[in-house]
């Protein structure tokens, strides 16, 4: 099978993208082809976004738009967009005391060449807990140091997704029956998502979370994704790189100042 062009597979990227955050969001909405604001609701910026895709095109009208759509909202929100297009908006978001912050990478893999490893013996075992989300969302907080109420309003975000049906799955590998290390699989056609991938602090740098993708990526490959794809921090790539993804392209996150 000859590779899938770049472009073709940044498409599936966004579209896995768009499914994940309009499936925990309260509230949805395009401004135009290339931006679309996710508005969760939770008490963290990195949950109420802005999200430029990487089309050459104007985005002016819609970016000033959808900021001030935001900030109505009255939640923390953020902009972003790809490293590509920051030099061209960068201006108009610091009128609009908005400040350049984290830089990520957005990653995808074929699961056609891809070998997801065994979770070894002894390391732990993986469980569905879509019916146990307290197990999912403990690791996912002590990962990003969620406060007690951002992390209660998250989990509530992902009830109501599962709730209204929407194709995500939680995962949790226990150790001892704790549950040590978690994620969230989003799954459409074709492509696969991985969100939430974090480890209880004390328990990181054992490969928890390692063989957790291994088992997941095992799942989603049976469920007929022919990708899979993530966003990562630029202090997590080397995980990511040695599992087999690759990198797309960067994205760059503005804050409110």
């Amino acid at each position: 099978m000859a590779p899938a062009p770049r472009a073709a597979i940044s498409d599936l990227y966004h579209r896995a993208e768009d499914y994940f955050f309009g499936s925990i969001s309260q509230v949805h909405r395009r401004f135009g082809d290339d931006l679309n604001a996710y508005c969760t609701g939770v008490a963290a910026s990195s949950l109420n976004l802005l999200l430029m895709q990487g089309r050459e095109r104007d985005n002016a009208g819609p970016l000033a738009e959808g900021v001030a759509f935001l900030k109505g909202a009255g939640v923390p929100f953020c902009v972003v967009m790809p490293q590509a297009q920051v030099a061209r908006y960068s201006p108009q978001l610091l009128q609009q005391q908005m400040l350049a912050a984290d830089q990520t990478c957005c990653m995808a893999l074929d699961l056609a060449t891809c070998v997801p490893r065994q979770v070894a013996p002894g390391l732990g075992q993986v469980r569905c807990t879509d019916r146990h989300l307290e197990d999912w969302a403990r690791p996912v907080a002590s990962a990003f140091e969620s406060g007690d109420a951002a992390i209660k309003q998250y989990l509530a975000r992902h009830r109501a997704a599962l709730q209204a049906g929407r194709a995500l799955h939680h995962f949790s590998l226990y150790v001892d029956q704790r549950p040590v290390s978690a994620l969230t699989l989003s799954l459409g056609p074709e492509v696969a998502r991985l969100d939430d991938i974090g480890t209880l602090q004390g328990f990181q740098g054992r490969g928890y979370a390692t063989a957790l993708i291994h088992a997941v990526l095992g799942l989603a490959q049976a469920r007929g994704a022919r990708w899979c794809v993530l966003e990562a921090s630029l202090d997590g790539l080397s995980i990511y790189r040695k599992a087999g993804f690759n990198a797309l392209f960067d994205y760059r996150t503005f804050c409110q100042a």
